[in-house]
């Protein structure tokens, strides 16, 4: 067992991610794209049924895996769950596309951005490249940030790892086009139900992070994602897509080239002003409130658990709320 509170994990977990950020060397997480293409090889061709036997075996194997490392060496914990975040590597590599844009021209933005999404860059313009690297921090930002945290806090680390089994393989087959389509269905479907929840979440705080700053709107932000996110064709990828849409008060999606064609998305925002350069590190300084937010929210909650317990809490609030 875990010596640890789970907040004091996470905040080790946070600490290490935005220290070293996202190791490239010996990532166990590969494990899980290995364990993938091994399903696919094999049971490729039988379709659905393949690519759910394979997301049940992956699954299996990584989370026990997980399990009996921690139940051997329970501090392995902080390091399991620093592996499942990647927030500072989000943020890093999307201000690289910026930069690029910025210093090198549209081409070497098309490049960077080309590490990040499966769309067709090279038919990107300049506002398409800035769209694209804005939706992909705030999808992510639920990905590698609120989807293992939330789960890590419902399932104790086997939830994170069975979060991010799914995250991966979806990342690698859950496309609606090309040879992974049937392969890949219900790979999507799970990863859609993981994220019904901390999408949402997501959307909140990035919302509540977006008041603390001047020419960013909060209340925008979470107007759009209540009105908007339904358009998306993701259940869960326009909660945190139309918040950041709203809090810049700019619109993100339209056509995207994808290789199967072009997908005609709707738009999420309101469409006051054009995409800016400047957006992309306003955005990510919005996120990183969004994950320092988290971080006080849920020490806040960690203590109040602490001095009432469950039971008293829930009594606390109750009559609080009958006083009123």
């Amino acid at each position: 067992m875990n010596p640890l509170p789970p907040f004091a994990t996470l905040t080790l977990a946070l600490l290490l991610d935005r220290l070293l950020g996202d190791p490239s060397f010996l990532h166990p997480v590969r494990w899980i794209g290995l364990l993938g293409n091994l399903g696919f090889r094999f049971l490729g061709r039988a379709g659905r049924r393949g690519g759910l036997l394979t997301l049940i075996l992956t699954a299996g194997i990584f989370v026990s895996l997980v399990h009996f490392t921690v139940r051997f060496f329970p501090p392995l914990e902080v390091g399991w769950l620093f592996y499942f975040l990647a927030l500072r590597s989000l943020e890093q590599e999307v201000k690289e596309v910026g930069r690029a844009l910025e210093e090198r021209g549209l081409s070497a933005a098309r490049q960077r951005l080309s590490f990040l999404v499966s769309r067709r860059t090279e038919l990107l313009d300049e506002q398409g490249v800035l769209r694209g690297a804005l939706e992909t921090l705030s999808e992510n930002f639920n990905d590698a940030f609120w989807g293992p945290l939330f789960w890590y806090l419902a399932g104790g680390i086997e939830g994170a790892a069975l979060y991010k089994t799914v995250e991966i393989l979806d990342s690698m087959f859950g496309y609606r086009y090309g040879p992974y389509r049937e392969f890949g269905f219900f790979i999507a479907r799970a990863d859609d139900l993981l994220n019904l929840i901390p999408a949402r979440i997501s959307a909140l705080v990035l919302a509540l992070a977006a008041s603390l700053f001047p020419g960013l709107s909060g209340r925008r932000a979470l107007v759009t994602a209540l009105r908007e996110a339904h358009k998306h064709v993701s259940p869960n990828g326009g909660w945190p897509e139309g918040a950041l849409a709203g809090a810049l008060g700019v619109a993100l999606g339209g056509p995207i080239p994808y290789p199967g064609g072009v997908q005609e998305r709707p738009w999420l925002g309101p469409p006051l002003r054009e995409v800016k350069i400047g957006d992309i590190k306003r955005s990510i300084r919005l996120v990183q409130a969004a994950g320092l937010l988290s971080w006080v929210i849920l020490g806040l909650t960690e203590v109040m658990l602490w001095k009432f317990g469950y039971p008293n809490l829930i009594r606390v609030f109750i009559g609080w709320r009958l006083s009123v």
